[in-house]
């Protein structure tokens, strides 16, 4: 009789799951802040349950940690109070259905909120920030400091804050790798989607591995355009502020209506003659040639380039 008496109190102070096939799937509120746990119920995966308990100790800023965490089970303990609180959940892995289940819990805290989370990183707070940065594409690190202070009352660090929103525009834009290894279908999207454009991408490297060197680009408009503009036609480049950097060399020309027209792009690597070159050489074969482009006035960093150094320009080029 005493076994049995101290087997039910046991159960009933950790809320040991009892063998019952009728539990439902955890869905994730829209706060956790309150959430009560039950026992028994199914997470699809290990990574649902550790993702639940650090949205659960972020948003009830509670200083929770994975005391064991392997292939067949994971015990979450709170060391608020100074290791003095009782709070812990258990979920096990299920051989006969491959799911995983919270089997223990004791959800009563003995210790009060913290403004340290250890459970929070950068990636769940990637994760919070992607919405608000298709909004806000120019959010800051302190921007996002201030954020989750004032919606959960916790402190981010600013390496953090910056980790996350690297994270996060990953996720809204892609990654600047996979996007560089697609540069090639960009430009034959280009071809298919506008007949008679020059598309060029310039790489580097061997058979095994290539990177990305330069890519120009005409549109097939631009070009007919060309014939009712002026004979003028500016040149300049910009940096590119990224990951990987560059120069942006453009060629901008002035129409009927005395706006400007771009003409032709290019992503360099550096802005120097040799890029310049490049860029000038496939501009004048779009234009018409080295006949055409003489007659043409060229001002680059708001300087006129007279004709007669064009034409000994292109003669250099072609002759």
């Amino acid at each position: 009789m005493k076994c049995t008496a101290m087997i039910q109190a046991v159960m009933t102070h950790w809320q040991v799951a009892p063998n019952k096939a009728n539990f439902g799937t955890f869905k994730m509120p829209k706060s956790m802040a309150q959430y009560q746990w039950e026992v028994g119920t199914y997470f699809p995966d290990k990574e649902a349950f550790i993702e639940a308990i650090r949205t659960y100790g972020v948003q009830s800023g509670r200083r929770l940690k994975l005391q064991k965490n392997d292939k067949r089970r994971c015990r979450v303990i709170c060391l608020g109070g100074k290791g003095k609180c009782s709070w812990f959940a258990y979920c096990a892995y299920m051989a006969e259905t491959h799911i995983w289940q919270l089997r223990r819990i004791n959800d009563k805290h003995k210790c009060s909120r913290e403004f340290n989370v250890k459970m929070l990183n950068a990636k769940w707070l990637s994760g919070r920030l992607e919405n608000t940065l298709r909004d806000n594409p120019s959010l800051r690190a302190i921007d996002i400091r201030n954020k989750v202070t004032r919606k959960w009352n916790i402190a981010v660090t600013k390496s953090m804050a910056r980790r996350a929103k690297t994270l996060a525009v990953e996720q809204v834009d892609g990654s600047f790798v996979e996007q560089f290894s697609r540069i090639y279908d960009y430009a034959h999207e280009i071809l298919r989607s506008n007949p008679g454009s020059t598309a060029k991408v310039k790489v580097e490297g061997n058979e095994g591995e290539k990177y990305f060197s330069r890519f120009y680009m005409c549109l097939k408009a631009c070009k007919d355009s060309m014939i009712s503009c002026r004979p003028f036609i500016g040149l300049d480049g910009c940096f590119l502020k990224h990951k990987y950097g560059g120069e942006l060399l453009t060629a901008v020309g002035r129409d009927a209506n005395d706006q400007m027209l771009p003409i032709a792009c290019a992503v360099v690597e550096v802005e120097n003659k040799d890029t310049w070159t490049w860029f000038l050489e496939l501009l004048i074969d779009d234009l018409g040639g080295p006949d055409i482009c003489a007659a043409y006035t060229f001002m680059s960093d708001q300087q006129k380039v007279w004709i007669l150094f064009l034409h000994s320009f292109v003669m250099s080029i072609y002759c």
